[in-house]
């Protein structure tokens, strides 16, 4: 969705910026995974979903998340002049994003063949936004030391977060998708993980990091600058990406 690439690229920055020894892929897929265990609902199941019907509710969420982002993106009002130039840095990446969902979502095999699936432990489907709000913001103060010279980006994008979060949540107060269909689908850790890292891997998340690093610039962030050459540098020997159609 819109809101994992604008939050995704800034993580990783600070994830670099913390430490250039430890690997942010490996950190966002952690948090990722904790984030879910802890949305579990205790004692509460649910029919695991068809791919059909999962396919049916990520495009559906997928088209109400870009909904929600074209206003929020005015929340980077507080961090370049021309936020509007900034959006178009990561609309230009959509395929790529679009790719990587697509990679994780076949990969993970979250889903079964027909609407006859087992019942599985469910999930907190709300509770997950919440739950990602909370550790967004205790980990903004733990590091709040060693990101300082990008806390101001951080907190325009943490900003920019919570308004899609507002957002979509109010486009689905009467029931998400996966509610109407009485399903859910299985998202196991060890699986997760490996279909994160393997998708990530295939992106080329660090050449891709590097080229949204300076179109931000371009766009007005000049606090990023620093940042694109090491991002440039990490991206050096990765292989070039085959283009679409």
């Amino acid at each position: 969705m819109c809101i994992t690439r604008n939050i995704l690229f800034f993580t990783l920055l600070a994830g670099v910026h913390a430490s250039t020894a430890s690997d942010p892929i490996d950190s966002i897929s952690s948090q990722g995974a904790d984030i879910l265990n802890r949305a579990k609902l205790t004692g509460q199941t649910v029919r695991q979903c068809s791919c059909t019907e999962q396919r049916v509710c990520v495009e559906e969420m997928k088209i109400q998340a870009k909904d929600c982002t074209v206003p929020c993106f005015q929340k980077f009002s507080s961090i370049t002049s021309r936020p509007n130039d900034l959006k178009k840095c990561f609309d230009e990446k959509d395929n790529i994003l679009e790719d990587f969902l697509t990679c994780f979502e076949n990969r993970v095999e979250a889903c079964v063949s027909d609407q006859h699936g087992p019942q599985i432990q469910k999930t907190d489907i709300r509770g997950i936004f919440k739950v990602t709000e909370k550790s967004i913001a205790t980990q903004t103060n733990t590091f709040q030391t060693m990101i300082k010279p990008i806390k101001h980006i951080l907190d325009a994008t943490g900003d920019f977060a919570l308004c899609v979060k507002d957002c979509f949540l109010e486009k689905n107060k009467n029931g998400f998708c996966f509610d109407r269909k009485g399903c859910q689908p299985l998202v196991a850790e060890t699986k997760a993980r490996q279909s994160f890292r393997a998708c990530t891997k295939q992106m080329h998340w660090k050449r891709e990091a590097g080229e949204l690093c300076e179109c931000s610039v371009n766009a007005g962030v000049e606090e990023l600058r620093q940042y694109c050459a090491m991002f440039k540098l990490m991206g050096r020997r990765a292989p070039m990406r085959k283009s679409r159609g």
